[in-house]
């Protein structure tokens, strides 16, 4: 086997030769030129081995006419009309903030794409598109999506088959995420009244009489008209107006009216008598002149019948589904759609669902509302016999589903038995043509979803929101002869070699996409073709590349040609060829490839990619580290787990220290935890967070896009939801530097925490009904010469200590023990601000041991059940912050704790801590224990529990581990019923995946298969959280940090990724101030900021752009 490794010896030399080299090159080193003399002043060009990140804001011009409809929370705009800071929807149903705009582009290139559900959108050729290709598809969920331009999709419509079949495919937008909406109709009555109801009355027409109950659920009253099979829609009866005492006989009675006020004629009459004024009538609702018996007319014709809410709603007359409700809640829009379907909807022979009518009106809002609930829907017509032209054209939707869309029993049951027929592709619309029209003027927006789609068109099409890397290639072939490669995965090699040209010969690039070259642009042409033309540049605009297909590619190169730059344009679009689970975690994987391709071929490697969001939301707009897009961010309170104290730290206090160098614990690939050094923290300016709250009482604030770790991967915040499962620690190995106390002080410290009281300007005080606690608190003050004095207090049946000071106190001479607590944060605290101090976490298992059996001793609390058969253990304080300490303690043994809120009225919050399960209350009670009284019933549920098998389901694996169980017994042959055998448990067919397993379990089932990937899902350091609740939280300024080797940190007691721009050697952004200041001085400048740069200093660079060439020039040239 060969040795990587090389002795020190035998590298000096060679260097030494190198440093000669670059002496006598002027202190010039050997590196690829960038073609910026001061960009290569400060770097000495880009150095073998070196991954370079270039990153800037996504270019402009990937733009939609400007009359495309653009969906938005509230209804619709267009892509004219859409401004900075509106709010539109995004892929995944939410709402999605408009974060850039651009001017409206003329003279570009433009497209009709048609889908096969009948959408049209014109886009320009740059647009970019989010599909799936046939494949891609043929890999099922292996195959991946990519973005694609509207050119490419323009050149691939087909397949380059015989059957010519479509070839892209859109996945079709999540339903619409929105509350639930006030809707002055119930939904299911509007949509029964829209399919079959009278236009002009509030009536319909049905000979099921399950449709009459289901309205009535909904709160309305239906009663029949006396023609045959209509019935009215009534809304209920008013409540009768509540009792009141008459004012002359004091007797209670209920006026019938408003204006009456007396209890009958009588007393009316001696009201009168005694000078009482009479009331007019009022309306009950807008309090104006009434009958006196209902409401006013306006309100009666406003909203006091059915009839009179559908006038409000404007479709008396004019049947279509109002905005309020196409924006209405997921649970509101399917029962108007199976108000629609119950009357009007039917079930084909193969399955598929339609809806007819002869409206065309309320046939298109049906199809919104369709494809608002996340359904691919074709729109077709037909010619009928009606009774006018109007009505002589059926509109039919069709739509495929396995959801119960109808209510109607008959036709619930029709669509469940022919619905297994249906083989359609639901989930996706086909791109069927992409057809050149003349040049509209059009437009482009940027929003803030991670994924940067928008919903584009009535059918919610989901549609997508390089120059400095190209021209770096450029200088290093053209210029200097050096073979490079470009790895392309956004423009086609035409366009490229365009810009080439257009940057080299200085001709216009709008000149040459246009055709309209001049014979001087023609002469410059010519003169540089030739050199052009002999630079050694290679470029590959292959589709879907992989990881492994460029480095396979790159290395061949280098073989045949002598490689020396690499450049990928760009980072964002590359694909893994497998299913991944998080596109922050792929995104990193490519990264560290990138890296060890370039050590691997010692020759830099270009990254593109784009930057995220987080400029535009600061005033200057300057880019910064943490922008590199899938970089997630935590707030300034969020604390980290370091690894050389065992204490905790927060992101704000190490940002604000500058630290560097943190060590932390961190995940290896074995998922045990090791010790790594995260580098540094850097602010990422102001961003929503979101608090993510897990079963076992853990919460942490983050933006959407941060990743947490899942059994898939690491998945960003805004992916996960309610009952998914993340990774916490289980347990954490000692930290680096230990530090002994002496026991006394560590079993003092205990006591006084727990019921000690040391606020400003009052005596040091220990209160206990224990003796065993006050004997322990004695013996321990002695530790600093403290004499206790004993107070008793018979009514309260409690005795405190008084820890006076040896020798009076004067200025500058304290307490001791008050001067021990000053050290350690504590004095002066209240029960509720308590913590436990730092170093505590530096003390060795055994003195941590000691800390929590006295500490325990106090507000702690073990007990037996009635029955004999478990207990519980907890420690109960009013300080969150506290029991989120003793949760951290308690790692150290292996034990894992559930944090629950107690409230009760007129008192602060309470907070528990409590050791669940039989094991980790084994752990605690035999490795722990509690001192004192509560010692004996600690000693009695360790009897118990050591009898006790423990809960299986406690600690367990996430279900998705039974599908590498079932790959490993395909590879080895192995039968299910073979398998259950060798686990001595009965067979039970597919019901085997249906349960996440236990740890024991999942041993056996890794020992008996031999997996070593199954053995390590098995004993690793994490406990799977399961995931109780996600709230949207404010903006607020957060953080995000890098850590060398494992990339992930514990934040908050739970597992999060760290930032992409680890692996980089140099990190460039560009910035153009006149992007985002029209009237700027600085026109036509960029500044290349140089952020990041491993082995040298880092600055700005000042140069010209000029767009019309695609290039970035010297200021100087």
């Amino acid at each position: 086997m060969s040795e990587d490794y090389s002795r020190l010896e035998d590298v000096l030399q060679p260097t030494m030769d190198e440093l000669d080299a670059i002496a006598s090159r002027g202190g010039t080193a050997r590196g690829v030129p960038t073609g910026i003399r001061d960009l290569d002043e400060l770097t000495n060009g880009l150095q073998a081995g070196q991954m370079v990140v270039i990153a800037a804001r996504p270019g402009v011009g990937k733009a939609l006419a400007l009359d495309t409809p653009i969906a938005t929370p509230t209804g619709w705009t267009t892509m004219g009309e859409v401004g900075v800071g509106d709010r539109v929807l995004g892929a995944d149903g939410r709402p999605t903030t408009v974060v850039a705009a651009t001017d409206v582009l003329t003279d570009r290139p433009c497209y009709e794409v048609h889908f096969s559900d009948g959408t049209v959108i014109v886009a320009d050729a740059r647009h970019q598109w989010v599909t799936t290709d046939r494949a891609a598809r043929r890999l099922g969920e292996r195959g991946e999506a990519r973005v694609r331009t509207t050119e490419e999709l323009a050149r691939t419509v087909h397949c380059a088959t015989a059957d010519r079949r479509l070839n892209h495919a859109v996945v079709n937008a999540a339903p619409l995420d929105l509350p639930a909406a006030d809707l002055p109709v119930p939904p299911y009555a509007l949509g029964v009244w829209l399919g079959d109801g009278t236009s002009a009355a509030a009536h319909y027409t049905s000979a099921d009489p399950e449709i009459a109950a289901y309205i009535e659920a909904e709160g309305l009253v239906v009663v029949p008209t006396g023609v045959d099979r209509r019935y009215a829609l009534r809304l209920p009866a008013r409540p009768a107006p509540a009792e009141r005492p008459c004012p002359m006989c004091g007797e209670l009675f209920v006026p019938r009216t408003s204006q009456v006020q007396t209890c009958g004629k009588t007393c009316g009459g001696r009201l009168r008598a005694s000078g009482g004024v009479g009331r007019d009538a009022t309306c009950p609702d807008c309090g104006g002149p009434s009958s006196g018996t209902a409401q006013c007319q306006a309100c009666r014709d406003d909203h006091g019948t059915v009839q009179g809410l559908l006038r409000t709603l404007g479709v008396l007359g004019d049947k279509h589904i109002p905005t309020a409700y196409q924006r209405a809640s997921v649970t509101q829009r399917r029962a108007l759609l199976a108000g629609l379907l119950d009357t009007d909807g039917t079930v084909t022979q193969g399955g598929a669902v339609q809806f007819a009518v002869t409206n065309r009106r309320l046939a298109e809002d049906a199809r919104e509302l369709i494809a608002g609930l996340g359904h691919r829907v074709r729109l077709s017509t037909k010619r009928v016999r009606g009774r006018s032209e109007a009505s002589s054209t059926c509109y039919t939707l069709t739509f495929s589903t396995d959801d119960e869309v109808f209510r109607l029993e008959r036709k619930k049951l029709v669509h469940k038995e022919r619905g297994a027929r249906t083989y359609t592709a639901r989930g996706v619309r086909f791109v069927t043509d992409v057809r050149p029209v003349a040049s509209v003027p059009v437009r482009c927006i940027q929003v803030d979803a991670a994924d940067s789609l928008f919903l584009a068109g009535r059918s919610f099409v989901p549609t997508h929101n390089s120059t400095l890397g190209l021209d770096i290639a450029r200088s290093a072939t053209v210029k200097h002869h050096m073979p490079a490669v470009i790895f392309s995965l956004e423009m086609s090699k035409h366009e490229i070699t365009m810009r080439l040209l257009s940057a080299e010969a200085k001709v216009p690039l709008h000149h040459m996409r246009a055709g309209t070259l001049s014979d001087e642009d023609w002469s410059k042409l010519a003169r540089r073709m030739g050199e052009v033309a002999d630079a050694p540049l290679y470029i590959d605009d292959s589709p879907n590349m992989t990881m492994m297909e460029i480095r396979a590619k790159a290395r061949r190169l280098k073989q045949r040609n002598d490689l020396k730059l690499v450049v990928i344009d760009y980072l964002q679009l590359m694909t893994s060829g497998k299913r991944v689970e998080s596109r922050q975690q792929e995104v990193s994987e490519f990264s560290r490839a990138l890296k060890l391709l370039a050590k691997e071929l010692e020759v830099p490697v270009i990254a593109m990619s784009q930057l995220n969001r987080g400029s535009e939301q600061r005033q200057d707009k300057k880019p910064m580290l943490s922008d590199l897009r899938e970089s997630g961010c935590l707030p300034a309170e969020t604390r980290i787990l370091r690894a050389d104290t065992g204490a905790e730290t927060t992101m704000g206090a190490l940002f604000a220290s500058g630290a560097t160098d943190v060590p932390v614990w961190a995940l290896d690939d074995n998922l045990r935890y090791v010790r790594r050094h995260l580098t540094h923290v850097f602010s990422t300016g102001r961003k929503p967070v979101l608090q993510l709250t897990t079963s076992s009482g853990k919460t942490v604030r983050a933006t959407a896009n941060h990743p947490f770790l899942t059994y898939d991967g690491f998945r960003p915040l805004g992916e996960l939801a309610p009952g998914d499962r993340i990774a916490v620690p289980r347990h954490v190995p000692a930290p680096d530097r230990m530090t002994v106390w002496e026991d006394e002080k560590v079993v003092l410290l205990a006591h006084l925490i727990g019921d000690g009281s040391f606020v400003r300007r009052q005596p040091l005080r220990y209160a206990s009904v224990d003796e065993a606690n006050l004997r322990a608190v004695t013996t321990a003050a002695l530790h600093f010469g403290v004499v206790a004095v004993r107070d008793e207090y018979a009514a309260a049946r409690c005795t405190s200590l008084r820890l006076r000071a040896p020798f009076p106190l004067t200025h500058g001479r304290r307490n001791p023990i008050a001067a021990w607590l000053d050290e350690l944060g504590l004095f002066g605290l209240r029960s509720h601000e308590k913590f436990v101090p730092e170093p505590v976490f530096s003390l060795p298992k055994k003195q941590i041991a000691l800390f929590l059996r006295h500490l325990w001793a106090t507000d702690g609390s073990v007990t037996v059940t009635k029955d004999g058969r478990g207990g519980r253990v907890h420690y109960a304080s009013t300080s969150r912050q506290l029991v989120d300490d003793l949760s951290r303690l308690l790692l150290r043994f292996g034990i894992s704790c559930r944090v629950r809120r107690t409230r009760k009225t007129g008192y602060r919050d309470g907070w528990t801590l409590d050791v669940s399960g039989c094991d980790d209350q084994r752990r605690f009670l035999g490795e722990i224990g509690v001192h004192g009284a509560r010692g004996a019933a600690a000693e009695r549920l360790l009897e118990v529990v050591r009898a006790t098998s423990g809960n299986p389901d406690v600690d367990t694996i996430p279900v998705q581990v039974w599908e590498r169980v079932r790959d490993v017994l395909a590879e080895q042959g192995m039968s299910h019923r073979a398998f259950a055998a060798a686990m001595g448990s009965a067979f039970c067919g597919s019901a085997m995946g249906k349960h996440a397993p236990s740890r024991e379990r999942l041993g056996r089932v890794a020992e008996i298969l031999g997996d070593a990937e199954l053995e390590m899902q098995a004993v690793n350091d994490l406990l799977w959280d399961e995931v109780v609740s996600i709230e949207q939280g404010a903006e607020e300024e957060v953080y995000d940090a890098t850590v060398l080797g494992g990339h992930n940190f514990v934040a908050e007691g739970i597992v999060v990724h760290n930032s992409i721009e680890q692996d980089a050697d140099m990190v460039m952004m560009i910035h153009r101030e006149d992007m985002y200041e029209k009237e700027s001085p600085r026109a036509g400048e960029a500044d290349i900021m140089l952020v990041k740069h491993r082995n040298g200093p880092t600055a700005n660079v000042t140069v010209a752009f000029q767009g019309h060439y695609s290039r970035f020039v010297d200021m100087a040239n």
